[in-house]
């Protein structure tokens, strides 16, 4: 048998079997509560309970809904504390708006300073990233401009080379100057949210 011939299948089914939220035993053994307790601690929305439904469809398997919402509601309350919300914003995921109205206010409170942090941390890498590559380009514009100066120099060209030479010297000095404000820009800007950063950080309260 060609084992070629069967690369597509074996990927379709590694793709299907990791798509599928439970298998055949956990279908048949499910216990409803837990796994809605488990999926709202999770943060996941109630109507996660389908991925449930379309995997456990397969095995003659149908969800207990009620089971599955009572569970739920415990696992979000495990979920929407100011701590967890706090690190969720932190690492700049999204809120599915799951949390109940008691407690959705606590869990927003820290999860919008976590995202706020994240934010800020993203801003300053995005800044230092942009320096790091602005000095890249600066440092090859300064060897290229050493170059050519040494080139104008020896003299060993006509007088039209050397006046080409001479405004694609004058174009690189430009931008060797706009590159140099650009960095200085750049790094002040990272060094004042930095600042913002550390403020927050230190007097947000969280965990």
């Amino acid at each position: 048998m060609n084992i070629f011939r069967l690369v597509p299948y074996l990927i379709a089914a590694i793709l299907v079997s990791g798509c599928a939220t439970l298998d055949k035993s956990e279908c048949r053994e499910a216990d409803w509560q837990m796994i809605g307790l488990e999926d709202g601690a999770k943060g996941h929305p109630l109507t996660y309970i389908g991925n449930h439904r379309k995997a456990c469809s397969e095995y003659g398997v149908k969800p207990d809904l009620d089971q599955y919402r009572v569970g739920h509601q415990i696992g979000l309350t495990q979920f929407c504390t100011p701590d967890n919300g706090f690190k969720q914003g932190r690492a700049g995921r999204d809120y599915n708006n799951v949390c109940p109205a008691k407690l959705a206010g606590q869990f927003l409170a820290g999860y919008d300073t976590g995202l706020e942090l994240h934010e800020l941390k993203s801003e300053i890498d995005h800044k230092l990233r942009d320096a790091r590559t602005a000095k890249t380009e600066k440092g090859q514009l300064e060897e290229k401009l050493q170059n050519i100066e040494t080139m104008l120099v020896s003299g060993v060209m006509s007088a039209s080379d050397r006046r080409a030479l001479l405004d694609e010297f004058k174009d690189m000095q430009t931008r060797h100057a706009t590159l140099a404000v650009y960095i200085t820009d750049l790094e002040l800007g990272s060094a004042r949210l930095q600042g913002e950063y550390d403020v927050l950080n230190s007097s947000h309260g969280y965990y």
